[in-house]
């Protein structure tokens, strides 16, 4: 065979190589997309749908063959929720807007609670060596491994000694229960990641350990603290279970009860539950949308360490 031909002949191979190597890429890229598509569309869909059940008739949605696009598309229904417009159940839902105020408050307070303590409790953490300190730290975790249900009767017959039983400061202190170790641990794990050389420089400075947690490491914590509040704000606002048992008194009730309380109705209207549903859910969307790159990197900062 000529060096011509040879030469030629290993040419062919060569591009053989690429495009079979091409056509792998190619195919390993569709199916990464289309797993991609396939959770994205998973986990869009029920906030979509209940989208479109908050914008359409109720006659529509019992309809059959049922129609996921909606034939009229209406407003009416939000209009009921905040009490705009009468009909069978506005007395139930005139307590939407009330009950997402009472969410708003005990869930801004628990939030506030747990970014000054649990925030320098993860601090102390990450920076002391103290007795019993790997001890405490998972006794932090185990709390918040136990289901919520087998901590209600406790909660009830301590809130109910302390006066606090039916009030938004007794539930405040209910979810601080199971909100702080999580903070914890997302600030301790954040911590740690941060030189311990700043802590050291500060109190070359003249800081005490105080100061310079607050002026030194605090500042450049913002990721860790977006992280840990609107992970604890979001469970405070979609909390179902303790609110349910604890708060059954009218006027200290959260959302999620009351949406729930709607479908005790003699006549369940779906649309308006829906649209109720949907302005609950807003708030916490709106929320992780605004903040999710802090989120994410203040939950995988302390994930790897180099």
């Amino acid at each position: 065979m000529s060096r011509a031909s040879a030469g030629a002949a290993l040419g062919h191979a060569h591009v053989a190589v690429r495009s079979r190597s091409a056509a792998r890429f190619v195919a390993r890229r569709a199916l990464v997309y289309g797993l991609v598509l396939v959770v994205a569309v998973w986990l869009i869909a029920p906030f979509a749908w209940l989208f479109v059940t908050s914008v359409s008739y109720q006659k529509h949605l019992l309809a059959r063959p049922l129609s996921f696009i909606p034939p009229e598309v209406t407003l009416e229904n939000y209009r009921m929720v905040l009490g705009l417009k009468r009909f069978h159940a506005e007395g139930q839902a005139a307590k939407i807007l009330p009950s997402m105020l009472n969410t708003l408050i005990v869930a801004s307070v628990v939030t506030v609670i747990n970014l000054l303590v649990g925030t320098t409790a993860g601090y102390a953490y990450a920076r002391y060596r103290f007795p019993l300190k790997t001890l405490s730290l998972y006794a932090l975790l185990f709390t918040r491994m136990l289901p919520t249900i087998v901590l209600i009767p406790a909660f009830f017959l301590m809130l109910r000694a302390l006066g606090l039983a039916n009030t938004l400061s007794g539930l405040t202190i209910a979810y601080c229960s199971f909100t702080l170790p999580f903070t914890v641990w997302i600030m301790k794990a954040y911590f740690e990641t941060i030189p311990g050389d700043l802590d050291k420089s500060a109190l070359v400075d003249g800081c005490n350990r105080l100061q310079a947690y607050y002026r030194v490491v605090l500042p450049v914590s913002g990721p860790g603290l977006v992280a840990g509040g609107a992970f604890t704000f979001m469970l405070c606002w979609n909390e179902f279970l303790v609110a349910q048992v604890l708060n059954t008194k009218p006027g200290t009730t959260t959302l999620p009860p009351v949406i729930a309380g709607m479908n005790g109705q003699i006549n369940i209207d779906y649309s308006v539950i829906a649209a109720s549903g949907f302005l609950g859910a807003l708030p916490a969307v709106l929320l992780v949308l605004l903040f999710q790159r802090y989120m994410v990197q203040g939950l995988t900062t302390g994930s790897i360490k180099g």
